[in-house]
């Protein structure tokens, strides 16, 4: 498997009623994922039983979630070339235990780490709660955050993907 490396991406002009329209749509149909594109932009909406594949795409520019547990990710058609990650290069941090997956410390404090965040070996990188326990989720690589996979509030097993790193070491 090969991971995609991008440079930082700005933001495309969005209809935000098109958006909306899009959602709607989703939540109506019950669909696990719409895939439109306009443009440049294309938008992938992903309803509340949408589950992640196992294989891992390119970097998005922005996510959005709607508090109906719609997610939408908006990203820009790549007009720049791209590195390839060699699997080799790619790190999995997963998830110590079964419980629920957290990317900050409190709700109100930014996250441990974002896309495109350098890690050092034995830094925090996430938490997961266990019988109101939590537990921190340490690195043991240097590297780049490429992916972040579950949601904050989700529930992980032991062994799922929870981070994907470039390895810098």
């Amino acid at each position: 498997m090969e991971y995609l490396r991008e440079e930082p991406l700005t933001s495309p002009t969005i209809d935000l009623n098109w958006i909306r329209q899009l959602i709607a749509l989703v939540e109506r149909e019950d669909l696990a994922e719409l895939i439109v594109s306009q443009g440049e932009v294309t938008v992938i909406v992903r309803g509340r039983n949408f589950r992640f594949p196992c294989s891992f795409g390119p970097t998005t520019a922005a996510q959005f979630v709607t508090s109906s547990e719609t997610s939408i990710e908006v990203s820009e058609h790549e007009t720049r070339p791209r590195e390839i990650v060699p699997d080799e290069r790619l790190f999995h941090i997963t998830a110590p235990l079964t419980g629920v997956f957290y990317s900050r410390p409190r709700p109100d404090s930014p996250p441990f780490v974002t896309v495109g965040s350098v890690v050092e070996p034995d830094q925090v990188v996430a938490l997961v709660e266990a019988m109101k326990f939590f537990n921190e989720v340490r690195s043991e690589v240097k590297g780049i955050v490429r992916e972040i996979i579950p949601k904050d509030g989700q529930l992980v097993k032991h062994g799922d993907t929870l981070i994907v790193l470039e390895r810098l070491d």
